[in-house]
């Protein structure tokens, strides 16, 4: 007998074989199970998971002398019969090469005959998005009423080209790539039926290769079984029939990059594409080691290669910055790109490779790290915030030498045990501003500086930021303005944007005397601490709330504009040309 492909061989042939699509296979046997079987099905789903195999194995489940049952025998003249091919009461049309209007009208005369051997005549359609508009038009009244003893089921790989008036007259079941467990088992199980050794790293890399599509792992599988040599099949063997490039051989090229050496990245690129690799497939691999990288540094382990559980992928994948990371996606994406319209596709990759090797950490991405540092030093409460005219004498400094002070490291080092108040001088707010006012609320001057933002002649005259404030509170006649971020809460108390805000909430009468904006993640803090507070009656000797000390770090607003902020600093530095602020 010629031999049969393995993923002929072990098609699945009943339920309980078939790999993953356990939300298909259940919901199928239940309508088995409590005669709810429905007249036509569409199965939809990517290339190789099983939509043609459920179908055959529903065909020999509904006609199984044993049933309808949930679990074909496979025994019965019946089964084996569809399992071969010869019953002709299941039909199996390829819609691709069967398109035209004649061929559905020819199907829709034969459907009302009687099946000859079985209960049910199935039809099943492979890639019926293939079925010109004729042939739908022609297919549409049979399949909302077949006669009694018809089922159809339909297959697409594309089911937004089917008509809607053919969708909504089907049940429809969307196949599922499958998971890598489940193909790694499957290929296991094949292996031993087969008996030939396989490493663990050649089954790894077909799971990750085959896109979820078991037909191309068995596919894969098959493919490598020919090509090696050995007692074994082993990853290179993968990797040769694959086209796809090996993870050491990206560590490598990688590595190089990062060190800046151009000539040894074109040295391993030439290396690989003399290999056989071609150009395409290189950069999608690239791409793929690098989101890999991502997610080994995150701690989503479980999805990833054997390949990278070595100790010099930790290495890299740990010293490797996520900015350059993003940065080469982006260079890698955009090659991607280009090789689309171009012959010279080689040439394209060398110069993204280039690029690459420059995309070093420049001085910005260390100003933005420490401003992340500077951050956690908040939120962790060991931020210690200095006197105004001390931080004026405070110059931004890039350098990464050891006596080389930077603002943040001047500011670090503050005990989260020391009340706020003995930490911020008065030009910031502080916890007793707030809980002043949380005391003493006033709701009615809350809902009328709502109204007044609400109004449309006002609200035009207010500023960005005011618009994007929200009010939180009001008492004492002053109000406490919710910002989305530090950021626009300092820009809203300076001169400029706090006189805006006054004179819109005082254009007729004086409402207000003072503003207080706050971030939205500290006020969550504060509002949390005074309600649990509030609920436990928690009260100093005067009846009021103290609030826990929390490090707001908002400028209070000033008669003269703020000159030392972060922003500023930035634009002084860098040629104002090439600097956007966005309000």
């Amino acid at each position: 007998m010629a031999y049969q492909a393995l993923y002929r061989a072990y098609r699945p042939q009943d339920f309980k074989s078939v790999a993953g699509q356990k939300h298909v296979v259940v919901t199928l046997q239940n309508a088995i199970k409590l005669n709810k079987v429905a007249h036509a099905y569409l199965f939809s789903g990517p290339r190789g998971t099983g939509k043609t195999t459920m179908a055959k194995i529903m065909a020999k489940a509904l006609n199984c002398v044993h049933g309808p049952t949930t679990e074909p025998c496979n025994e019965c003249e019946i089964c084996k019969g569809i399992s071969k091919g010869i019953i002709s009461d299941i039909v199996e049309i390829d819609a691709a090469s069967n398109n035209g209007v004649d061929e559905i009208r020819e199907l829709r005369d034969k459907v009302k005959f009687l099946p000859s051997e079985c209960k049910y005549k199935v039809y099943i359609i492979d890639e019926v998005h293939m079925l010109s508009q004729g042939a739908f038009n022609a297919l549409l009244k049979t399949l909302e009423e077949p006669p009694a003893h018809v089922i159809f089921i339909l297959a697409t790989t594309e089911p937004h080209k089917i008509p809607a008036t053919i969708l909504s007259r089907c049940q429809r079941f969307d196949f599922q790539s499958l998971d890598k467990e489940d193909i790694v088992q499957r290929l296991k199980y094949v292996i031993e039926q087969e008996k030939i050794n396989v490493s663990l790293e050649a089954i790894d890399l077909i799971s990750e290769f085959c896109e979820g599509g078991m037909r191309d792992a068995l596919s894969l599988l098959d493919q490598s079984i020919s090509y090696s040599t050995d007692d074994i099949v082993d990853a290179n063997d993968v990797l040769a029939v694959s086209g796809n490039t090996s993870s050491a051989d990206i560590l490598k090229l990688l590595s190089q990059a990062y060190e800046g050496n151009g000539a040894k990245v074109l040295e391993y690129l030439n290396d690989i594409i003399g290999k056989g690799k071609e150009i395409p497939r290189i950069i999608n691999d690239l791409i793929i080691f690098l989101r890999d990288t991502l997610l080994f540094k995150i701690g989503k382990n479980d999805s990833l290669k054997s390949a990278y559980q070595t100790n010099e992928y930790k290495d890299f994948a740990n010293k490797l910055p996520n900015n350059i990371t993003f940065s080469w996606l982006d260079i890698l994406n955009e090659t991607l790109n280009n090789i689309k319209f171009t012959t010279q596709k080689r040439a394209f990759l060398e110069l993204g490779l280039l690029k690459m090797t420059e995309a070093k950490e420049n001085d910005i991405s260390k100003l933005i790290k420490r401003i992340e540092r500077l951050e956690r030093q908040v939120q962790e409460g060991t931020f210690k915030a200095i006197p105004k005219e001390t931080s004026e004498q405070m110059e931004i400094n890039f350098s990464d030498s050891a006596q080389a002070i930077t603002p943040y490291e001047k500011l670090v080092g503050a005990s989260p045990s020391i009340p706020e108040d003995e930490i911020l001088d008065d030009s910031y707010i502080s916890s007793k501003d707030i809980g002043l006012i949380l005391n003493n609320g006033d709701k009615a001057l809350k809902k009328e500086l709502e109204a007044i933002l609400l109004d449309p002649e006002q609200n035009k005259n207010a500023s960005q930021y005011l618009k994007n404030a929200k009010i939180a509170a009001c008492g004492l006649n002053k109000a406490i303005l919710v910002l989305e971020d530090i950021a626009s809460s300092n820009r809203l108390m300076r001169e400029q944007y706090y006189q805006n805000a006054m004179s819109v909430f005082n254009y007729d009468k004086k409402r207000i005397e003072e503003i207080y904006c706050i971030p939205s993640d500290k006020w969550n803090i504060i509002l949390n601490d005074f309600s649990s507070k509030h609920k436990q009656n928690i009260k100093d000797e005067n009846g009021n709330i103290i609030l826990n000390p929390v490090s707001i770090l908002v400028k209070k607003h000033v008669n003269v504009e703020i000159k030392d902020d972060l922003e500023d600093k930035i634009i002084e530095m860098f040629d104002k040309n090439i600097i956007k602020v966005e309000e």
